[in-house]
């Protein structure tokens, strides 16, 4: 535990450092994520939890860390990245980070692994936008694999100012498996307290449901 609590710590220092004198210049901007999806049909478990938070520093995205699990507290993951946003138009907009990754629990195989996360979001018209996000899975132990997921490729159109709804795809492929193929419907409401993302997504054998939480602060 401790060996990996060095990681984040050091990961965190490093990049605080690095970024140190961008800081005293911007107003931070604070993003917190919490997400969760449970199955859609009886038993209704819960698929996942997540937890994040994130701060721009104008360009810059550092701190980046969170928590995830697989719905069980006995397999647990815990991330930690950097990263900028490089390039912002009129019409896209792109951002790439660097997660280190570290996985714990009775049900784990103490995995460690890097994500290569790229993220880039294009505007149609005014109403018309869309977000993907797909990313290689680098194994940084013995224990680890590597692997390639989209975590969501999504196209969404504004019905309202606050209304958006729209349709996606999600997957995943690791070493002797297939493609996990997970297409949705989503529909996001804004209001004062952040942005609330509804998915339906089939899953194997089923469906799932996800609750997507986004809050901005920003900083003095």
């Amino acid at each position: 535990m401790q060996s990996r609590l060095f990681i984040f710590l050091f990961l965190w220092a490093s990049v605080q450092a690095s970024f140190a004198d961008q800081a005293d210049s911007q107003r931070p901007l604070s993003i917190y994520i919490v997400r969760t999806g449970e199955q859609l049909q009886a038993p209704h478990v819960p698929t996942y939890h997540m937890v994040e938070y994130v701060q721009m520093r104008g360009k810059w995205i550092v701190p980046d860390v969170g928590y995830y699990d697989g719905g069980h507290s006995n397999d647990r993951l815990w991330f930690a990245g950097a990263g900028a946003l490089l390039y912002h138009g009129e019409h896209a907009t792109f951002s790439q980070e660097l997660y280190v990754t570290q996985e714990e629990g009775s049900a784990a195989h103490n995995q460690r692994t890097m994500w290569l996360w790229p993220v880039l979001d294009l505007r149609f018209t005014p109403r018309l936008t869309s977000e993907t996000v797909a990313y290689p899975t680098l194994p940084l132990d013995r224990s680890a694999q590597w692997g390639f997921a989209v975590d969501r490729a999504k196209l969404e159109y504004a019905f309202r100012p606050h209304l958006l709804a729209g349709a996606g795809y999600n997957s995943c492929k690791s070493p002797g498996s297939p493609w996990l193929n997970r297409p949705f419907l989503t529909t996001t409401l804004t209001n004062r307290t952040g942005a609330w993302e509804f998915w339906l997504e089939r899953m194997p054998g089923g469906a799932q449901i996800q609750l997507r939480y986004l809050k901005t602060h920003r900083g003095y």
